[in-house]
């Protein structure tokens, strides 16, 4: 049996994505109980709305790890129900759909909330199926036309209040499930309010724990850039880039933000002038990300989690001469000069200099 994948779905499984089923129920909070949840037998898609519909699934294929719990089998059971070839999915989309909607405590958002079951290339000619489950907020949009009377030129402005906004802003909560146990997670999941966190009504819908706690995926993350910088030839950087400079960004960027964003770590990590080594740069620092399981997670970085010996970038000389500090070389006073003939100047500026014993 294959070992599941540590990492979320990849950009080529991405655009691989197909609708198989989809459906979405629309949520009424300010209606009666009996009328909270409008259920639809059938959601007809035109060609550029499917298109829509993907790109929004596409977005919201990332987000935390997460298991289900031993003992809470309720939407874990509905989704092997959906995966069934004999599965009623418009029934079983409206029994999720009304849990959702029955466990919340507050005020909920009008909207709408989507399940669809999709299918993706694993590798070639070989297709896996997930389930999505999205939670979208309406949001009232404005449109017009205009008319010609007397030679001038008037404008109607009408409002579109059942509109669903074609951003991910829109996306409030989110669920990509694996039934299959073709990733070593059960759950992806994100929520707009909570993020990184899960709030704890939508926690208790999945029926989910997560898979690793923060200060494990902050390790992992750091040492994946380590070992991926420490493999790159002087040829594939910029001269004044080394292991240690990527490193050194890598931890910054955990020490500044509050949400890990996959996007924003790799441009953090990786700057470079030339834009197409850095897409190659940021390509290849995805695929190690991807590898390690981290890509597409949110979790709060703990930089007290890391080793002192993890944080340190380290330089020796041939003459015997150790350097060490923490984060990026110019925060430490620290510029390299390349001399040529292989030789480096090293200047270190600081502010008071302490002879040791």
């Amino acid at each position: 049996m294959p070992v599941p994948l540590e990492g979320v779905l990849t950009q080529a499984q991405r655009q691989s994505l197909e609708i198989e089923d989809f459906i979405f129920h629309i949520i009424v909070p300010d209606a009666h109980e009996e009328e909270k949840v409008i259920y639809l037998d059938e959601v007809q898609l035109q060609p550029n709305q499917k298109t829509f519909f993907l790109d929004r699934l596409r977005e919201t294929a990332e987000g935390t790890q997460y298991l289900f719990q031993p003992n809470a089998v309720h939407l874990k059971d509905k989704c092997i129900s959906l995966m069934s070839a004999e599965s009623d999915f418009l029934e079983i989309s409206r029994q999720i759909t009304a849990d959702f909607s029955g466990r919340h405590r507050g005020q909920m958002s009008a909207g709408v909330f989507i399940v669809s079951v999709v299918k993706y290339l694993i590798s070639a000619n070989d297709w896996g199926r997930l389930i999505f489950l999205v939670k979208m907020d309406k949001q009232p949009s404005i449109t017009y036309s205009y008319r010609e009377e007397s030679g001038r030129k008037i404008a109607v402005v009408e409002e579109v209040k059942n509109s669903l906004n074609e951003t991910k802003n829109a996306i409030q909560k989110s669920a990509l499930i694996d039934t299959s146990n073709q990733f070593a997670w059960d759950v992806l999941a994100f929520d707009k309010i909570k993020k990184p966190l899960l709030g704890e009504y939508f926690k208790a819908f999945l029926g989910v724990v997560e898979r690793f706690q923060d200060s494990v995926l902050t390790k992992s993350a750091h040492d994946t850039v380590r070992r991926w910088a420490k493999k790159l030839s002087r040829a594939e950087i910029p001269e004044e880039e080394d292991a240690n400079t990527y490193s050194g960004r890598s931890l910054n960027y955990l020490m500044d933000n509050d949400t890990f964003d996959t996007d924003g770590y790799l441009n953090a990590v990786v700057r470079d002038e030339d834009p197409e080594r850095k897409r190659i740069l940021i390509g290849s620092l995805r695929a190690a990300l991807d590898a390690s399981g981290i890509s597409g997670q949110l979790f709060s970085p703990k930089p007290n989690s890391l080793k002192r010996k993890d944080k340190k970038q380290v330089y020796r000389t041939f003459e015997g001469v150790t350097i060490e500090y923490e984060g990026e070389r110019s925060a430490a006073g620290i510029s390299i000069e390349d001399r040529g003939n292989g030789k480096k100047r090293i200047i270190i500026e600081t502010n008071r200099l302490d002879v040791g014993s």
